[in-house]
């Protein structure tokens, strides 16, 4: 057998033991065995807790598990590892939604890439639990992205700040939280995240309101309504610059000066393509294989550049440019700052 042989029965073994990973971490949060193997157990005590459960598949579980050094095995009984609780601790933080998000649309989505190559079937399409679950698992990144965001407002001392596509208000919520004097309203699509928001920020003494409407309405003539808000001196739009073509960027960055006091700023949070993709551990996936995801949709171009961002930000009418990557590599924090006019017309 041939090196490059070897190499590949290597990637493709390597693959296969992360696939599995992705599935055994899953079953078990949707089974909710990572809450129950923190006190250690056996298939047989298992078996009597669930005797509606196939048995065959639950030992082999059980098997994976341990092979995957999520579960200690000690006569016969199968006990949590400190990866395992961690999964289970932070569960609600976003890691449930993500892993789900990866097995049940990335995984579906990418076994339709010959077909939609070649055409022979139209692109996905964003299905609402898609939307949700893209909410939910957003807050993984809120330990790194928060420490920024906090250190930027002590810095320019936002009063009022508007956060379009807020998801559950979580970061209206912390930033309220931690500066009494500060102000802010967010928008959300989607109903159902929308309502999770309002009930999140509801300790915030009215400062912060959540209001249910489609942020393209923006662009549209729709747009008056909206800016009955008032001005603001910041206005958020994380992980959501994806969501829109390169006409409809333009659009909204253009329109969002309209809420800006003079001098306010632009906040863009988003995963980047291209580069070379930052691998802080084995396992990493590159923001690349995210954007090749989204392409799969109809709608979508995919993540942008660095360069994209910073050009269009330009081109809409801001300046002093302050891009800051966020731990991992992945994520990147873009500022910038309302000027008194354009570079270039908006096309």
């Amino acid at each position: 057998m041939d090196v490059s042989m070897l190499s590949l029965l290597a990637k493709t073994t390597s693959m296969m033991e992360y696939l599995g990973f992705l599935w055994v971490v899953q079953t078990g949060l949707e089974l909710n065995l990572w809450a129950e193997m923190e006190t250690a157990r056996s298939l047989e005590e298992l078996m009597i807790m669930h005797p509606e459960w196939d048995e065959i598949l639950l030992d082999h579980w059980l098997e994976q598990a341990h092979y995957m050094e999520l579960l200690t095995k000690k006569n016969d009984l199968f006990q949590s590892t400190k990866l395992a609780k961690a999964i289970n601790k932070y569960r609600n933080l976003g890691l449930e939604a993500l892993y789900k998000e990866l097995i049940e649309h990335w995984t579906l989505g990418f076994a339709e890439l010959p077909r939609l190559i070649t055409k022979q079937r139209a692109k996905l399409t964003l299905e609402n639990e898609m939307e949700e679950l893209i909410a939910k698992a957003s807050i993984v990144s809120e330990p790194f992205v928060w420490p920024y965001l906090r250190s930027k407002c002590q810095k320019e001392q936002w009063k009022s700040v508007l956060d379009l596509g807020c998801g559950e208000g979580r970061y209206l919520k912390i930033l309220s939280s931690e500066f009494s004097d500060l102000c802010g309203v967010g928008i959300e699509m989607n109903p159902a995240v929308a309502e999770r928001a309002q009930e999140k920020v509801k300790e915030s003494d009215g400062r912060i309101r959540i209001l249910c409407k489609d942020i393209f309405s923006l662009v549209d003539q729709q747009k008056e309504s909206l800016l009955e808000l008032g001005n603001f001196d910041l206005c958020l739009l994380n992980n959501s610059i994806h969501f829109f073509t390169q006409e409809q960027r333009i659009q909204l960055l253009g329109s969002i000066r309209e809420f800006l006091k003079p001098g306010g700023q632009v906040g863009i949070l988003t995963a980047v393509r291209k580069g070379s993709p930052v691998r802080v551990f084995r396992t990493h996936l590159p923001q690349n294989l995210m954007s090749f995801f989204l392409a799969c949709h109809q709608g979508f171009e995919g993540l942008p550049t660095t360069e994209e961002i910073r050009s269009l930000l330009l081109q809409t009418g801001y300046g002093d440019v302050d891009i800051a990557v966020m731990p991992l590599g992945t994520s990147h924090y873009f500022f910038a700052r309302k000027t008194d006019e354009c570079l270039e017309t908006p096309r």
